[in-house]
Formats: structure tokens, sequence, C-alpha cells
């Protein structure tokens, strides 16, 4: 398989947008800290500085009026008209930078998921407990390469989201994330988003783009785990199997494009993985024959531009270990 290398107007164009991409998020995620708000508040006489902590009113007293009180009031405003000053300018460079993007035709993911993604990074899902799987990994991957895939093994009107669920170190949980869990996050991006009926697993929007949340088939299948990230109207994640090899990889994050010039990081297994398992895929007998031809097209095709623009990531066995000896060996007959 050839593929089509960026120009040099098309990667200064990237790089451009990957560091305007990483001082939003940076302005984004210190703006998280002033939300809400901060005034006075009277309580039996006397004057209290009450800091808010959501659009409900919910918050705690900072205490009673003073000169030290007064400077924390101060400071608070002041701090965050400036970071929402740098927020919005941040914001209006991003604008004029996918006019620029979409002038050099590097937009390549669908509108609906780099929506989706900038949500889950914002909210610091992604890469966290949510990682991407399926298809559209390979926009991040051609990216990382500089060259463009045939869009033939590219098209697909879903993304399947990964959901890891293996123990982590317990830390304090943004508790007013969780409780609309994944389908509250794809409404942030796309109000359409409702979870389908039969399918719990699968979320669709209006335009029929369909969200899977996927994961791993516990080893033990007494294990009984989490199948929701939220409430119980939340998606209901789907147990595939073998999806452990996917879970185990090093991750990989590449600022990708979409179709309306915007920039956005999508996050997912390791290339290496990535491409061991569309060619075991491709092997599976009870695979459907439509989709065993394009696995194995993907595979090889992400094991070319590994070979040829990113020899950086060499097939060995310390690194891919998460997979048999078998698949491994497998693979490497094909690839040559």
């Amino acid at each position: 398989m050839k593929f089509k290398e960026f120009s040099d107007n098309q990667r200064r164009v990237y790089i451009d947008s990957i560091q305007l991409y990483d001082a939003y998020m940076d302005a984004y995620q210190k703006s998280r800290a002033y939300r809400g708000g901060m005034h006075w508040k009277k309580a039996k006489g006397r004057e209290y500085l009450f800091r808010t902590l959501d659009r409900y009113g919910n918050g705690k007293s900072l205490g009673v009026r003073s000169e030290e009180t007064e400077k924390t009031y101060q400071a608070f405003h002041r701090a965050k008209k400036e970071i929402q000053g740098r927020l919005g300018s941040l914001k209006d460079r991003m604008r004029e930078q996918a006019r620029f993007c979409k002038a050099a035709m590097i937009q390549r993911v669908p509108k609906v998921v780099s929506s989706i993604l900038r949500v889950l990074d914002e909210q610091k899902v992604l890469g966290q407990s949510v990682t991407v799987v399926g298809t559209n990994i390979m926009y991040a991957f051609e990216a990382a390469a500089g060259v463009f895939f045939e869009r033939s093994i590219l098209a697909t009107q879903d993304m399947d989201l990964m959901w890891d669920t293996r123990p982590k170190l317990a830390l304090v949980m943004d508790k007013k994330l969780m409780p609309g869990g994944m389908i509250s996050l794809l409404k942030k991006a796309d109000r359409s988003f409702e979870r389908m009926r039969r399918s719990k697993f699968r979320a669709v929007n209006k335009d029929g783009y369909m969200v899977d949340l996927i994961k791993s088939m516990p080893k033990d299948i007494r294990m009984n785990e989490k199948q929701r990230m939220g409430d119980p109207g939340d998606l209901e994640a789907a147990e595939i199997r073998n999806l452990q090899w996917l879970v185990s990889s090093p991750k990989f994050s590449q600022v990708v494009i979409g179709e309306d010039g915007y920039p956005s990081l999508m996050t997912g297994p390791d290339p290496r993985a990535f491409a061991l398992h569309k060619i075991w895929l491709s092997r599976q007998k009870d695979r459907n024959p439509l989709k065993k031809n394009r696995d194995l097209k993907q595979g090889l095709a992400i094991a070319q531009i590994l070979i040829n623009y990113l020899p950086q990531y060499e097939f060995n066995k310390s690194e891919m270990r998460m997979f048999p000896a078998h698949v491994r060996d497998e693979a490497r007959k094909l690839i040559g």
C-alpha cells in the first residue's frame, strides 16, 4: 500500500495546530479552577465571603469579611478575568487556524468524533478511563507518521470507546462528572445522542452516528464487574473477547484534525498492538468475512507506516508481551 505524505505546508499547519491545541487545553484546565463564583453573603448581620462551585449555588464559606478575605476576593476575580480573556483569545485563534487546516486539506476526522474527543479531554477522562479503539484510532497513527491512509480503509459510521475497568490507584473522583456517565459526556458534544433501547452499550445521534462503549471480558467469568460509568440510564459496556491485549498495551496519543478544521487529542492503544490485534482478527473463523479482509488491510497498513515512518516502534517481544507468542509469530510472517 502506498501512502500520500504530508506536504511541507501541511506539516507546518499541522504543527501549528498541535501547539495551539496544547495552549488551549492548558488554559481550559486552569479555567476550571475558577468555575462558579465568589461573592459576599450576609448572615446574622455579618458579611461572609462565599465561594460558589456550580450553577446551583452549592459552595462554601471562606470566612467573615476581613482584610484577608478582601484580598482573596480580589485575587480570584482578577485571575478569573485574566484566564477567561486568555481562553477567549485562544478560541479565536483556533477558529482562524481551523480555516488554515481546511485550506491545507488536513481535516480528516469526522466532526462528531473530534467533538467527543475534546469533551473527553476537557473532562480529564480521555486516556484515564476511556480510550479509542476501532478504525478511528488510525487517524492518530497517520497523523503521527505525517501520511494519509486511503479513505477506503478508514470509512466507518461508528466510534468504539474502550472503558478500562481494571483496578487503579484510588484517587478522589470528580463526582460532578460521573452521575450522568458516558451518555452525559456524549451529549456535551452533541445533544442529540441517546442510548439505544435494545443495544444499551450504544448511543446514536440524529445523523445515525453510533458510539459503542466496550470493555475487556474478565478472565474469570464469575467476576461481577461494573458495566456502567454512571447512573442506570448510562451506557452499559459490552464485553469483548481478547480486548485485554489492547487494554494492556502502552497508550498512544496524537492530536488529530476534525472535518471542521478544529484539533482534538485522540488516545488509544499502541499502534503495534492495534496492528497485531487487527491481523489476529482477520484470522478468526467466526469473524464476519466482509470485515476480515479490511482487518488484514488495516493491520498491514499500520505495520507499513511503522516500518517506513515510525521506526522507533519496533515489534519487539518485550513491549508486545501482552500478546501470545503464536499471535506475534503469525503476524510477523505476514508483515515480513
